[in-house]
């Protein structure tokens, strides 16, 4: 067993596949698929699993900094993103969309993410009492 492996607490989706994995600081999320009626909805849901998923590892979205998006019809780009920058901040993630012919159970959406566990690191900067430093300067 890899000591540096380390998974979430999700119930995987199938025996042989995990939601969410860090391996060292670095965090590789599966797609996290849309559920709901209208293309909207599926974005809104396909958010809100990507959420859930990083909280098994206590992390927030800014920490997956490389997101892979499937689209079912890429025409549907811009909505997507229209509904997706309300769940990020500045600096945004980097960011692919592509288009699949099929997603599994029926969804019109997948966000799969990589990213970097920097909490330790955070944990660190808040704890360090720095009088001299302003928030503009990093250690």
């Amino acid at each position: 067993m890899n000591i540096f492996l380390k998974i979430g607490d999700s119930v995987p989706r199938d025996e042989c596949i995990s939601e969410i994995v860090q391996l060292g600081d670095f965090v590789y999320m599966s797609a996290q698929t849309g559920r709901g009626q209208t293309f909207q909805e599926q974005c809104v849901t396909a958010c809100y699993r990507v959420i859930d998923v990083l909280k098994d590892l206590d992390l927030r979205m800014d920490h997956l900094v490389k997101y892979t998006v499937y689209l079912t019809d890429i025409t549907l780009r811009e909505e997507f993103l229209s509904v997706f920058k309300n769940f990020v901040e500045a600096p945004y993630p980097a960011m692919t969309i592509v288009e699949v012919s099929g997603l599994e159970n029926n969804a019109m959406v997948a966000i799969e993410g990589t990213g970097v566990n920097t909490l330790r690191h955070e944990k660190t900067m808040q704890s360090s009492n720095c009088s001299d430093c302003d928030e503009e300067t990093t250690h």
